[in-house]
């Protein structure tokens, strides 16, 4: 399958209408998914929906969603490289040496590419900021995580994962630089135990600020409030905002917008499972 956006590889396999899973349910599995052209909005907002699941009572490691420099490669950190340079956003299922932390573990880590990502200690030295997320794998619910960037003003995660449409607060930082050229991509890795970890879909939408903005009127994200290092309780973002989706996997044509300097994108339904180019 070939696709004019998209590479993916490692163990990424494609099933048609369904998922991309990055892993499968197997020990010592790697793979990623990358845009192939870079997100050039200054201010966004990316929503993902996503499915971690498996057999058993024991399970790892966990995946990734990456703003980074670079693209497409595997590595030691949830299956891509470490020493990355961007915003690499971890959803860490597996509890190394990390005493005190419930798991599983959202963290936030921002890379200059000479820093190095302490696996031993679940990220413990990197962290910009974090929550736990007991409940998010295996949920009975459909998991979604949104990301909502401000340059030089902002970055707020929320969760999806106890009820639908009940967005939970995970955190919210202060001021990130993100390199300029920046590639959207995901990945995820097992060890000795495993887990399913399965893209549904994606959206990416333009923010655009009001005229005036300040700091105190950065307004609010969706949702209630969590517990968790960083978080600053549910706030919900009062902007004039463009919308420009970007959701594929299986669904229909949206506008790509601001995001990579397009207008409309097109793309077409998975047809195949094989391991490749897309």
């Amino acid at each position: 399958m070939q696709s004019r956006f998209y590479d993916f590889g490692g163990d990424t396999i494609i099933r048609a209408d369904q998922y991309v899973r990055l892993t499968s349910d197997r020990p010592s599995q790697e793979g990623w998914l990358f845009s192939r052209l870079p997100l050039t909005a200054t201010n966004w907002e990316i929503e993902v929906e996503f499915k971690i699941h498996g057999q058993g009572n024991l399970h790892g490691d966990g995946m990734a969603i990456w703003l980074t420099k670079q693209r497409g490669q595997i590595g030691p950190v949830f299956g891509s490289v470490d020493r990355f340079e961007g915003l690499g956003v971890f959803i860490d299922t597996y509890k190394n040496q990390r005493p005190g932390v419930v798991f599983p573990y959202v963290m936030a880590m921002l890379g200059n590419s000479s820093v190095t990502y302490d696996k031993d200690h679940d990220g413990k030295e990197n962290e910009i900021a974090g929550c736990s997320a007991r409940g998010i794998r295996s949920s009975s619910v459909p998991t979604k995580i949104r990301l909502t960037y401000f340059a030089e003003k902002s970055l707020a995660v929320s969760l999806q994962y106890k009820a639908e449409n009940e967005w939970t607060e995970c955190f919210e930082t202060g001021p990130l630089t993100l390199p300029s050229v920046s590639y959207l991509g995901f990945s995820a890795e097992t060890g000795e135990l495993s887990d399913n970890h399965d893209i549904i879909s994606i959206e990416t939408k333009n923010k655009y600020i009001n005229k005036g903005y300040s700091d105190q009127a950065a307004g609010e994200v969706a949702g209630k409030g969590a517990s968790g290092k960083g978080g600053r309780g549910g706030r919900q973002f009062r902007r004039e905002k463009e919308r420009g989706s970007w959701k594929w996997f299986f669904f229909k044509v949206f506008v790509f917008g601001g995001l990579v300097g397009a207008g409309y994108v097109g793309w077409t339904m998975w047809r195949a499972s094989q391991r490749g180019r897309f």
